[in-house]
């Protein structure tokens, strides 16, 4: 019994102690309370500054994104940016880009770069192109050859140390490169780089693809002391078939009189190939038989001649020829002829041609896809010359769930160096579509078209699509 009763103090005592920590625990918590309740109590997230950050992002504008991604993206998500960039003419980020190239050790990364500043045709990449073109064994192959196509594409006064790496690749054991060089050599060479390259030509050492490569070079570069040299490859029956075809495209860029005869003899060619070619080379030349030749070559029955023809056409502006371009236009049983043909009669001035080609892409009896090819050579040539016309479709597609019609109105649209009345633009900011209303907002900033400020702004905020609103923030500032 009395054992028990010791335990049972011992229970006791404990109890009381936890009491008591308990009761020293919450004293100083409630005092700290009673001494905050004058504080105000912060709302749910607030202190964290989670609104505020909210509000942050919504004001972002896309390219405060694309500079993140430039900052921090991996490289996958920067190759899936410039594709984006390149979609949307985007040339606000060039520095950033070059930067980025700079200090990236990824090749398929500067590669892509180079690329991009390729088809962009921005030029201010040329210190980075030649860091690997006086290197190129310091580089893989594929970056050397992107940064050779740089050059030749965009690049449109290299400089001499330039053209002198392009020289010393042109005689590369790896045949691709050495190729390019030669042809980036013929784009953007000058007079003294046609010695070398006859001396290439005339080197039977030379394999058959540089030989080809050397002749495209002294077309491109007009080289009139190739004339005679090259009039015996493209008339020689012995020579390899590709250097003839080249040898036959480049008398014609050259347009030296001399060719004239021989062009056309091989116009009559067996070789198909050898007759597109000479076709074309012919094209470059003026007059009356020269016409004659281009007409008489739409009735060519490989496909090929028809299009050289249809080019040649459109160079010398005969329209004379409009009825049978239109022709080919409507029945031509393939699809590349009749391509050339809608871009051969955006070409012409001529009244004749304008109206087929509008009435052609408002027939909806056409084929959509021929609809849209006619359209994009319209719209590329001259989007303003078809305002109406613009206008005509867009109030047959407005209403439409799905149209591919109006979706290329609004991409061309959003890209093209040419304006068209406000009101067109107009037309796509209020559309239902999200995605062409994204089209007009980018054509209103790309062209900074102060009289739609007023409706970018309101697109600018809510209910608009978040990436609408985002899209009108940055044409605001570009506004």
């Amino acid at each position: 019994m009395k054992l028990v009763v010791k335990r049972g103090s011992r229970l006791r005592a404990a109890m009381v102690g936890v009491l008591v920590g308990v009761v020293a625990l919450w004293l100083p918590a409630q005092q700290l309370a009673d001494e905050d309740d004058s504080l105000p109590v912060p709302e749910s997230g607030e202190e964290l500054g989670i609104e505020q950050q909210e509000e942050q992002q919504r004001l972002r504008t896309p390219i405060d994104d694309w500079r993140d991604t430039l900052m921090y993206g991996i490289d996958s998500e920067v190759i899936a940016l410039l594709e984006t960039l390149l979609e949307q003419r985007e040339d606000r980020l060039h520095q950033e880009i070059r930067d980025l190239y700079d200090s990236s050790h990824n090749p398929r990364l500067q590669r892509r770069i180079l690329d991009f500043f390729n088809e962009m045709r921005w030029d201010g990449a040329e210190t980075q192109a030649l860091r690997m073109l006086g290197q190129p064994r310091e580089y893989p192959n594929d970056l050397v050859l992107s940064a050779v196509r740089y050059v030749s594409a965009a690049v449109e006064s290299p400089a001499p140390e330039t053209l002198q790496a392009l020289h010393g690749i042109a005689g590369s054991a790896q045949m691709m490169l050495a190729e390019t060089a030669i042809r980036a050599i013929g784009q953007r060479g000058a007079e003294d780089d046609i010695g070398p390259l006859l001396d290439r030509l005339n080197d039977r050492r030379t394999p058959g693809a540089l030989r080809a490569a050397v002749v495209l070079a002294l077309g491109e570069l007009r080289a009139v002391d190739a004339v005679e040299e090259l009039i015996q490859i493209s008339s020689n029956t012995s020579e390899d078939g590709t250097v003839r075809r080249y040898a036959a495209d480049s008398l014609g860029k050259i347009g030296d009189p001399r060719a004239i005869d021989t062009l056309s003899a091989l116009v009559s060619s067996d070789d198909t190939l050898l007759r597109a070619y000479a076709v074309n080379g012919i094209g470059h030349f003026e007059g009356g038989e020269v016409e004659r030749v281009l007409t008489n070559a739409l009735r060519d029955s490989f496909w090929r001649v028809r299009v050289s023809a249809l080019q040649g056409i459109a160079r010398h502006n005969m329209t004379d020829a409009v009825a049978a371009v239109i022709f080919r236009a409507e029945r031509d049983p393939e699809v590349p002829v009749r391509s050339q043909a809608f871009e051969t009669l955006s070409a012409l001035d001529d009244q004749r041609a304008r109206t087929f080609l509008q009435d052609f892409v408002q027939d909806e009896r056409n084929s959509e896809a021929l609809r849209i090819s006619a359209l994009q050579k319209m719209l590329e040539a001259d989007p303003a010359a078809h305002a109406t016309v613009i206008e005509k479709l867009i109030d047959a597609e407005y209403d439409k769930a799905q149209s591919r019609i109006l979706d290329q109105i609004g991409r061309i649209l959003s890209t093209s160096e040419t304006t068209v009345p406000n009101r067109i633009y107009d037309r796509l900011l209020h559309h239902p579509n999200f995605v062409i209303q994204i089209y007009g907002v980018r054509a209103a900033g790309r062209h900074g078209l102060s009289g739609l400020r007023s409706r970018v702004s309101e697109m600018a905020e809510e209910p608009y699509h978040q990436a609408v609103r985002r899209t009108a923030r940055d044409a605001l500032e570009r506004m």
